[in-house]
C-alpha cells in the first residue's frame, strides 16, 4: 500500500480529475447489490443442505456433483484472470472485470459447495472448500465496508496526496529521486507520482520492478503509509491474495488426484466418478 504526499518535491502533484468524469459508464457494484449477492448465496447453500438426497446421488463423485464441481471451477478461474489481467495492464477497463471477478466467484461457490457438500468437510477437499467460502465471504464484507477507505489510499486519488508532518524530507526525497532514475528504464512513459509496476513490467524487468517495489515499501514506510491506513485496510488484501494463492493451489491438487490418483484417492473403496488414471492402489 502506498501513500503519496504533497509539499516534498514541487514536481510532485496531484495527478487530474479528468477521468472521473469518463466513469460514469464503468460497471460498478453498489452495497445493496452485494448484499443481496451475498444473502442469496447464503440461501442456496442453506437449501442444499436442507435437501442433500441420500444415497449414491448423495456422493460428491457423482455425475451431478462431478459436473457441478468442474463447471464451478472453471467459473472459479475467472478470478485469476480478473487478476492477470489487472496487474499485467491488460484490460482497459479493470472494473468490469471485477465484476465477473464477483459474480463467477458467487456462482462458482454454489456449484463448489454442491459438489463438496456430498463429502466430508473434515477432509483435506474440506480445507478448500473452507478457503473458498472464506475469501467470497471476506471479500464481499471488505468491498462493502472498507472499499471506501482503501480506494483514498491509491496514487490516482488527489485526497492521497496529503502534507505528512514529521517526516524525514531529505530521505524521502532520495527515495522519490531512485524511483524517478529507474522508472526511466523501467517504464519513460510513466509519471512517477502514480505508477504502479504490474505483471508486464516484473516480466519484462524482473530486476528493475523488485528493486523499485522495494523503494516503493521505503516511501511507505517514511510516509507512515500503514499507520495511517490501520491495520484491518493494510491486512485484509494481502489476507485475502494469501488465501486465493492457497485456494487455487488447493483446487489444482485435488483435481490432479481425483484424475489422475482415483485409487488413492478412493482408499480402497470403489472408484465411482470419472476419472482418467487409478494410480496410488
Amino acid at each position: 500500500m502506498q501513500l503519496k504526499t504533497a509539499g516534498t518535491d514541487p514536481g510532485r502533484s496531484p495527478p487530474s480529475m479528468a477521468h472521473q468524469s469518463q466513469s460514469a459508464d464503468v460497471p460498478r457494484l453498489g452495497r445493496p447489490f452485494l448484499l443481496g449477492l451475498l444473502v442469496a448465496v447464503l440461501t442456496l447453500l442453506a437449501i442444499m443442505l436442507g435437501s442433500m438426497p441420500f444415497g449414491s446421488g448423495r456422493l460428491a463423485g457423482s455425475p451431478p456433483r462431478q459436473t457441478a464441481a468442474i463447471l464451478g471451477a472453471v467459473l472459479l478461474f475467472v478470478p485469476v484472470l480478473f487478476s492477470v489481467t489487472k496487474r499485467g495492464g491488460l484490460s482497459a477497463c479493470p472494473p468490469a472485470w471485477f465484476v465477473a471477478h464477483v459474480l463467477a466467484s458467487s456462482a462458482g461457490l454454489a456449484l463448489i459447495c454442491f459438489h463438496g457438500l456430498g463429502g466430508s468437510l473434515l477432509s483435506p477437499p474440506g480445507a478448500v472448500l473452507g478457503l473458498l467460502f472464506f475469501l467470497v465471504l471476506q471479500g464481499t464484507l471488505a468491498r462493502i465496508f472498507l472499499s471506501a477507505r482503501f480506494s483514498q489510499q491509491f496514487g490516482s486519488r488527489a485526497s492521497s496526496f496529503l502534507r505528512v508532518d514529521g517526516v524525514d524530507r531529505a530521505a524521502l526525497a532520495a527515495v522519490i529521486e531512485r524511483k524517478r532514475a529507474l522508472l526511466a528504464t523501467l517504464d519513460p512513459a510513466a509519471s512517477e507520482s502514480v505508477f504502479s509496476p504490474n505483471l508486464r513490467h516484473a516480466l519484462r524487468h524482473p530486476r528493475l520492478t523488485l528493486k523499485y517495489a522495494r523503494l516503493v515499501a521505503a516511501e511507505s514506510r517514511l510516509v507512515g503509509a500503514r499507520r495511517r491506513a490501520g491495520t484491518v485496510l493494510s491486512l485484509w488484501r494481502r489476507v485475502h491474495i494469501a488465501a486465493a494463492i492457497a485456494f487455487v493451489s488447493g483446487l489444482i491438487l485435488h483435481v490432479v488426484v481425483v484424475t489422475f490418483f482415483a485409487a488413492y484417492a478412493a482408499g480402497g473403496r470403489a472408484i465411482y466418478w470419472w476419472h482418467l488414471a487409478a494410480w496410488g492402489a
